[in-house]
């Protein structure tokens, strides 16, 4: 499927640390908006959940002095949901429809190496709806990652 505009693209909200994150081995929550490709409805409840997979790799670790790195970061992976046609029951064709994902984020690390990370848990939800079936192009995702030195 093919997306335009801002469809299709995945947004950095926010990339905090966590709570008693260090330098060298620290724990950050990332919130994304990912724009569905096309504005449509989506089908959200128990029988029709939507989900995100999520995957990590280290594009490069660049000095910055004082033994600090800037690390950059490809987020990419999948997000996957119902979308709404004739209603939400039964189900459409294509049933469910997959979208893909990605984002490029930059964190600060200090490692003599090239830094390991490790994917945390991650939760979707329609972003911008009240209930089932409400028109949305867009899908908040949260989850969190951990940067600690090889």
């Amino acid at each position: 499927m093919s997306c335009n505009n801002n469809n299709g693209l995945t947004y950095v909200n926010t990339c905090i640390p966590a709570p008693g994150a260090t330098a060298t081995d620290a724990t950050y929550v990332l919130d994304l908006t990912h724009n569905l490709c096309g504005n449509r409805k989506v089908c959200t409840n128990a029988a029709y959940p939507i989900t995100a997979d999520l995957n990590y790799q280290v594009r490069s670790v660049e000095p910055v002095g004082n033994d600090t790195y800037n690390c950059e970061i490809l987020v990419y992976g999948t997000c996957t949901y119902m979308p709404h046609k004739q209603g939400c029951n039964p189900c459409c064709t294509p049933c469910p429809q997959t979208d893909n994902i990605w984002a490029v984020l930059s964190v600060p690390v200090t490692a003599a190496t090239t830094p390991t990370i490790t994917a945390g848990t991650c939760s979707c939800s329609p972003a911008n709806v009240r209930d089932c079936c409400n028109v949305t192009n867009a899908v908040s995702i949260t989850t969190s990652f951990n940067v600690s030195q090889a």
